[in-house]
């Protein structure tokens, strides 16, 4: 693999490049142009950052900027888009259905989870959901996923070491 495709890789994009690219192609689908200024200003940042952010994207080849300053994604830029778009809801979906998670937890966390998955991950993770909900499993699996950490049960540490709290006391 090229240090080209490393760099463009989804499963390599940063968090920041990631919310950056995808501000961009928001921008662009709202407003038919997306600046530093405007990409700023959507993710709340200083149009410094966002250039240094945007300069990266570019050497990877995700977008390209026109000579009125307009960013544009390329083909490679646009299918990293929906790939992550696509994973996103599919980690959205399984927080809301499997986990039980409200619809702001679960579109926080898949945020952060979005970029780090890989396409395959999340086909498999799709496909676990339409298991999932073709068999029914939510009811059943309310008795495990409702109470307190499965893992924590007889443990002789005093934190569990999957959910990160005390451990039950032994009686």
């Amino acid at each position: 693999m090229s240090v080209l495709e490393q760099k463009v890789s989804p499963a390599v994009l940063t968090h920041s490049a990631a919310h950056h690219l995808l501000a961009t192609a928001e921008l662009i689908d709202d407003c038919g142009y997306a600046r530093v200024s405007d990409i700023a200003r959507r993710l709340g940042l200083t149009r410094g950052s966002v250039s240094v952010a945007m300069k990266a994207l570019k050497t990877a080849g995700l977008v390209a900027q026109d000579d009125n300053a307009f960013f544009h994604l390329t083909d490679r830029g646009s299918e990293s888009v929906v790939s992550l778009r696509g994973r996103h809801a599919v980690v959205q979906k399984f927080m809301i259905e499997v986990l039980g998670l409200s619809h702001d937890q679960a579109h926080r966390e898949g945020c952060r989870l979005e970029y780090l998955i890989e396409p395959e991950t999340a086909g498999r993770l799709a496909g676990l959901l339409k298991f999932w909900n073709d068999k029914n499993l939510g009811s059943a699996a309310e008795e495990y996923l409702g109470g307190p950490c499965p893992s924590c049960h007889g443990l002789q540490t005093e934190t569990c070491p999957c959910c990160g709290l005390q451990t039950p006391e032994e009686s």
